[in-house]
């Protein structure tokens, strides 16, 4: 089982850019993946994800989720 968390956070100066840009800004993302050995050469892996950036509010939005399965099998010659 592997679980990943992961909170990044930029602070800028607006006044070294052309344009306009936030003071700050930061996002949160997560993750879970699950390996399963079925047998010496087959290998399930069940995973979830799931991004939130920070709003002009300071509070998390969604912003992105991911559900995935995949199967690793090794072929024997």
């Amino acid at each position: 089982m592997r679980l990943i968390g992961q909170w990044v956070e930029t602070e800028r100066r607006p006044d070294l850019y052309t344009f306009e840009v936030d003071d700050d800004d930061g996002s949160f993302a997560a993750s879970a993946v699950f390996a399963y050995k079925l047998n010496w050469q087959t290998v399930l892996f069940v995973g979830y994800s799931d991004s939130q950036v920070r709003d002009d509010l300071d509070t998390l939005q969604p912003a992105d989720r991911q559900l995935f399965a995949k199967v690793s099998y090794a072929f024997q010659r």
